[in-house]
């Protein structure tokens, strides 16, 4: 865009502001809020690349995406190690930070369904990455904690998967990505209750959760 387009297109954005204003104050902040209120108004109208649909949907193929991209970039950093997955991996940095827990725990922690968390703790005993024990405060049950290979090899992974986290942020700034990170933190904590619930009915779950 030349420069000349630009300011045509802020004096015209200036003088709608000015409109909308009627008696109240007009200064650099709240034209600021104002444009940045519109923009992403005239955003959320758009016609959307992916789905077509709306935000929403936007929203969802984008993550879906870029989870995809995450597991490209994360097998070909533990392509030396002996991760089966990235969710091998993911399971036991778990372990790593969380030490010993019971196998329900640790797929709850990673936001897993359970039958493909029962076949990640599988592989990975194994694989001895990880061993099983009894549970000193309840014989009826067991506890998961790493191997010493497991051990080793986890903390081989963390720089690997450290080159791996760059290249999912691309080009994000620190202030996009501290963005970032806070609208997924929001997600998270909006989605994670849900899931402890182990509710199918997804109609129950719009009922429920979609105005809060």
């Amino acid at each position: 865009m030349k420069i000349y387009e630009l300011i045509k297109q802020l004096i015209n954005l200036t003088g709608e502001f000015v409109t909308n204003r009627l008696d109240r104050d007009i200064t650099i902040k709240s034209f600021s809020s104002w444009l940045s209120k519109y923009l992403d108004e005239t955003i959320a109208t758009e016609e959307y690349e992916i789905t077509g649909h709306s935000i929403e949907a936007e929203i969802a193929a984008y993550i879906g995406r870029m989870s995809r991209y995450s597991n490209v970039y994360i097998k070909s950093a533990l392509i030396d190690l002996p991760f089966a997955t990235d969710m091998d991996f993911a399971f036991t940095a778990i372990l790593h930070r969380s030490g010993s827990i019971g196998k329900t725990e640790l797929i709850r922690k990673m936001a897993y369904d359970k039958s493909s968390g029962m076949e990640v703790i599988k592989r990975l005993l194994k694989n001895e990455i990880i061993e099983q024990f009894p549970n000193p405060d309840d014989k009826r049950s067991k506890l998961l904690r790493l191997t010493k290979n497991g051990e080793e090899n986890v903390i081989k992974a963390y720089s690997e998967a450290h080159k791996a986290a760059k290249m999912v942020s691309g080009t994000l700034t620190t202030t996009e990505q501290i963005t970032l990170l806070k609208t997924l933190k929001k997600l998270d904590d909006f989605h994670f209750p849900i899931y402890l619930e182990e509710e199918k009915d997804l109609n129950l779950i719009i009922k429920k959760y979609a105005n809060q």
